[in-house]
């Protein structure tokens, strides 16, 4: 992983899950990220118009500042298509074939992986892993995993609410995923997390 998009990671504290049922809503969600000055942005794979959305988004002057990456990437056709459109890292759920993260080319790719073993292949070279489903083990679960992994920065994300953000971060997180609960809270409060949870790069 290259060492830029790591620390950017780790500034940021908090990566904003964008997964939507339908274009319109993701729309409303890049929306509300921007109104809340969120610095990372994940838009996965699994909603209608993804790629479309990502790439506008990439184009766009107003998110010049704004870490794009795509997510819930599993196969070489998402990984290429993610890589064209303009994201800047690309995260999995799971542990990848070799081709999958061949077809990112020189994107960093944070694959996802829930025990020691799977999250070790997670990291591979570039150091970083995802932690999925986070909330099933637990935070109790991440601090096991980290005594174990201590060279593996980990990004835990799934059932993560915007007030455990912070136990998250202290028990070792370099950074975590934040998904629908995050755009059910105000806008004010959620911009007031994202900036006490910012580390300097």
């Amino acid at each position: 992983m290259t060492v830029d998009v790591r620390a950017a990671l780790g500034a940021a504290a908090v990566v904003a899950v964008l997964r939507a049922p339908s274009e319109s809503e993701l729309r409303r969600q890049v929306e509300f990220a921007h109104r809340a000055e969120l610095p990372v942005l994940e838009i996965t794979a699994t909603t209608p118009g993804w790629d479309r959305v990502l790439a506008e988004l990439a184009a766009d002057s107003a998110f010049t500042h704004v870490l794009l990456g795509a997510g819930t990437i599993t196969t070489v056709a998402q990984a290429d298509v993610a890589r064209v459109a303009g994201a800047r890292f690309v995260v999995s759920p799971t542990v990848v074939d070799a081709d999958v993260r061949a077809a990112a080319g020189d994107v960093p790719f944070i694959a996802g992986g829930f025990t020691p073993t799977e999250l070790r292949a997670a990291a591979g070279t570039g150091g970083m892993a995802k932690l999925f489903p986070a909330a099933s083990g637990g935070i109790g679960h991440l601090r096991a995993v980290r005594d174990v992994l201590p060279e593996v920065a980990i990004m835990p994300t799934g059932g993560i609410g915007v007030a455990d953000a912070a136990d998250w971060i202290a028990a070792g997180a370099v950074a975590v995923g934040i998904g629908g609960g995050l755009f059910r809270e105000p806008v004010d409060r959620v911009r007031g997390l994202v900036a006490s949870l910012r580390r300097p790069v």
